[in-house]
């Protein structure tokens, strides 16, 4: 008994200090963030921008579903070269209430995801360690928008290779 009076203690002593709440009322649990963004996402973007180092256009649509079970994001992008259009499609899938979900794109790429829900963004790490790994933020905008930043680990760091600002489409 006396070390769990010890444990109770310390943990009220210390997830104060350290920023996490000593009471799980204090914060909206992870599920609650995460469905109070879905919804912000949900529907029909649309954006003009550069990606992958090229003129582009972009559409992005935030929706649920398998049995809405999931969030699945249809991403969209139409780069200008040479005078004509290279155009890279992707999904993602991410577990609904969960941190877990994957992404396949044109690109042949598979990748397992772990993401973070925060009041105003989606942070996706996905890949895995040894083969190609990258950063995905969905970041709520100011003024109703969202920010989409996308990097690549390479051996000298963190490289962006996408950041784009959509708007809702009409």
């Amino acid at each position: 008994m006396r070390n769990l009076t010890l444990l109770t203690a310390f943990l009220m002593l210390v997830l104060p200090a350290i920023g996490l709440p000593a009471n799980a009322q204090d914060k909206p649990s992870p599920t609650a963030q995460q469905s109070d963004l879905m919804k912000e996402f949900a529907g029909n973007w649309e954006a003009t921008g550069t990606s992958f180092g090229l003129p582009s256009k972009s559409k992005m649509t935030w929706t649920e579903d398998l049995a809405g079970r999931f969030y699945r994001v249809e991403y969209r992008i139409d780069m200008e070269r040479d005078d004509k259009t290279q155009t890279f499609l992707g999904h993602g899938y991410y577990r609904k209430g969960g941190t877990d979900g994957f992404w396949a794109d044109t690109g042949g790429d598979l990748h397992p995801m772990v993401t973070r829900y925060t009041e105003y963004a989606l942070i996706t790490i996905w890949g895995e360690a040894g083969g190609k790994q990258g950063r995905s933020r969905y970041e709520l905008t100011k003024d109703g928008g969202i920010e989409v930043t996308d990097w690549i680990l390479q051996e000298t760091g963190w490289r962006e290779f996408n950041r784009t600002l959509f708007q809702r489409a009409n």
